[in-house]
């Protein structure tokens, strides 16, 4: 079962002229033929019947309710969100594998080289799982919004119907208001003759009257409101049926062509994500080739030089001689210093216990 267009509206009927939109009846356009047809309508208002008012469109009122009842109790059983809510499914299922996942920077490069955090960082393998889960998961929401698709195109049947009945109580609800206006205008006239001529009736014949039109005039507000109420339905329906049209549409949208287009998409970047992986790994054997070769060579350079060096160099530079001789010449020269400085001492020393011997005999020889 296909979404076909929006019906089209029903054509206009005849009491268009006769009542516009706000209920106003024009009787001036009401021909005789007309008088004719809305006084077998409008025969039963009896002002000698109390009740007359009360039955007159009664009919027309009670299959309005009938019906919109057994409507109302249909789409009770039937969640016409349905759909909407299964697409919201499905858009989260289909947000669920992110393609950038597959796009690592710098921090999570880090963590795959740390052993007990590897688990954390995505890769293609996990991608797929994630997208064997997914498929499962839209298969069976699929299922779901075909068959909610079909149950949105029953609603609009349904919606249909209730559309084309309301249009049909509209003209029977436009009928009895033209009938009873051309009523109400009679008897209108009848009281203004009575109420010129008193004497000709009584009082309560002519109270009775006024009520029964004043009554009438209520009535015929209320069944102006009704069918007032039952245009805008009109317009209501419209909206709901388009509604159920546009989810189905969108429903289908996704099923054949958001699908298929997620899963190529999907498939591609996964390879395009294996050639960038292929392409660094080269792009790093490169690398690491040069920088070895690089490394290599300035090892070879220095070394060559060191060697060369050394090789040029005596078992003791002219350099360690020159300090090493000076260091000699300053320790003997010091040495003889001290040697020189200590004779120099004992002479000294010498003289000093002589004289220190001669003054002690002189000291002894007065002391005896």
């Amino acid at each position: 079962m296909e979404l076909d267009t929006m019906p089209a509206m029903p054509e206009p009927n005849a009491n268009s002229n006769k009542i516009d939109k706000e209920g106003n009846v024009d009787l001036t356009r009401v021909t005789p033929d007309d008088v004719k047809k809305y006084e077998s309508v409008n025969k039963d208002l009896n002002p000698a019947d109390v009740n007359s008012i009360l039955n007159y469109g009664a009919e027309v009122q009670n299959s309005m309710e009938k019906y919109s009842n057994q409507f109302l109790t249909s789409v009770r059983t039937y969640n016409s969100g349905e759909v909407g809510l299964l697409i919201n499914d499905l858009l989260t299922e289909l947000n669920y594998i992110d393609v950038d996942e597959l796009n690592q920077n710098a921090l999570t490069r880090f963590i795959s080289s740390i052993p007990f955090l590897k688990k954390m960082v995505f890769d293609a393998k996990k991608l797929f799982q994630k997208y064997d889960t997914v498929v499962n998961n839209i298969d069976k929401i699929t299922n779901k919004i075909k068959a909610g698709r079909v149950n949105s195109i029953k609603d609009n049947a349904s919606l249909q119907t209730m559309f084309d009945n309301n249009v049909s109580y509209i003209k029977q609800m436009e009928e009895l208001i033209i009938a009873g206006q051309i009523k109400h205008q009679e008897l209108s006239q009848k009281l203004a003759e009575m109420d010129a001529n008193p004497a000709a009736y009584q009082d309560y014949e002519i109270a009775d009257l006024r009520d029964y039109v004043t009554r009438l005039d209520k009535r015929l507000v209320d069944m102006k409101m009704v069918r007032f109420i039952m245009l805008q339905s009109l317009a209501q329906i419209r909206v709901v049926q388009s509604n159920n049209t546009s989810i189905a549409e969108k429903a289908q949208s996704i099923v054949s062509t958001t699908i298929p287009v997620w899963k190529n998409q999907l498939t591609i970047a996964v390879a395009l994500y294996r050639q960038k992986e292929n392409v660094e790994m080269q792009k790093k054997v490169s690398e690491t080739t040069n920088t070895i070769l690089q490394k290599n060579a300035e090892l070879l350079k220095q070394n060559s030089i060191d060697v060369a060096r050394e090789n040029e160099k005596t078992v003791v530079s002219i350099d360690t001689l020159k300090r090493t001789t000076q260091s000699l010449i300053e320790t003997l020269n010091e040495v003889k210093q001290i040697h020189e400085q200590g004779a120099q001492n004992r002479k000294t020393l010498n003289t000093e216990l002589q004289n220190l011997e001669t003054e002690l005999k002189k000291t002894v020889t007065n002391a005896g």
